[in-house]
């Protein structure tokens, strides 16, 4: 989006040195990292009108647009990503969104919301809700998320920030910054993402979740698990832990394989790679038999839950057939 911005204003974006695209982040992006001098935008508490926004990002991304507001500028922040997002502030108790400022006022909380690319369906939402409902199910660590009303389609995918404990900011960096993977293209294997687990956390515990992770995206079609799609968090103390996992969805990667490979393998993963993916990481094979079959249960429910978010039969059925493929 940013890069949409500066084009826009005359400005090649192959112009700007990584210095000039921090001072425009300033205090406003993800993870507890802050740039001055700040250029960002200005602190804002309005309300914000989701429908409003979503329909200008789409005009954005196709070209559409003769002007690009400075609240979705504003609101994108430093987050990347295949779809448009926007940080905001909401209120639980109320369902009132506000902009997600430095400092929220009292009973708002930070939370993210995405918008549908051009090459979305409507219903990419609320897909986007189940998975993380399923994953929930399946043991995944996640954060709260909700499927926000829109004049068109299921819903906006809605979720808390895990960079974000009230006011406190923590430290965030990807696994696609602290390897210098490349996240455009297949960099790495899972068992990358377990040796970087076990050497920043020093915890079988985290590697546990890791694991979690690598059977979700294979179990469930989630194709496009890319380097900047696994995060990890560190304290004051220096202390490192695996962050919740997002960016969970049905999706194909390159050349439909699954970007991040297991063992080796990324045009058909399945269990025996998980097997030894899991075993090689020094969890049980107990453990992992229990968190494969806790997994599958899980996306067992998916047209139940498809159906009542709000999700076109045709995905249904679509996705239905992808998950039960998977062995």
């Amino acid at each position: 989006m940013q890069n949409v911005a500066l084009q826009a204003e005359g400005i090649l974006p192959e112009q700007l040195s990584p210095l000039d695209r921090l001072v425009h982040v300033g205090s406003a992006g993800m993870g507890a990292l802050v740039y001055e001098p700040d250029m960002g935008p200005e602190e804002s508490v309005d309300s914000i009108d989701l429908d409003r926004l979503a329909g200008q990002a789409l005009e954005v991304l196709e070209g559409r647009a003769d002007e690009i507001l400075s609240e979705l500028i504003s609101l994108n922040g430093s987050s990347a990503g295949a779809r448009p997002k926007a940080m905001m502030g909401y209120n639980p108790a109320t369902g009132a969104m506000i902009h997600g400022a430095v400092r929220l006022p009292d009973g708002f909380e930070h939370w993210l919301v995405k918008f549908s690319n051009s090459q979305d369906g409507i219903d990419a939402g609320a897909i986007e809700h189940v998975y993380a409902l399923m994953a929930k199910n399946a043991g995944v660590d996640m954060m709260e998320s909700l499927l926000l009303p829109a004049q068109k389609g299921a819903g906006f995918f809605a979720t808390r920030r895990f960079d974000r404990e009230g006011e406190r900011r923590i430290h965030a960096h990807t696994a696609s910054g602290l390897l210098h993977a490349d996240h455009r293209t297949p960099s790495l294997d899972y068992e990358d993402l377990v040796a970087l687990t076990m050497r920043l956390t020093r915890d079988i515990r985290e590697v546990e979740k890791m694991f979690r992770f690598a059977v979700f995206n294979v179990l469930a079609h989630n194709r496009d698990d890319h380097a900047k799609n696994f995060t990890y968090l560190m304290d004051e103390t220096g202390h490192w832990r695996v962050s919740p996992a997002y960016d969970l969805t049905f999706s194909s990667g390159p050349g439909g394989e699954q970007t991040t490979m297991v063992k080796g393998e990324g045009k058909a993963p399945g269990t025996v790679h998980l097997l030894k993916l899991g075993l090689d990481a020094g969890l049980a094979k107990k453990s992992i038999q229990e968190i494969i079959a806790q997994t599958r249960d899980a996306l067992g429910e998916w047209a139940i839950l498809a159906k009542a978010q709000g999700v076109r039969p045709a995905n249904i059925k679509l996705i239905e057939d992808r998950i039960l493929s998977t062995k």
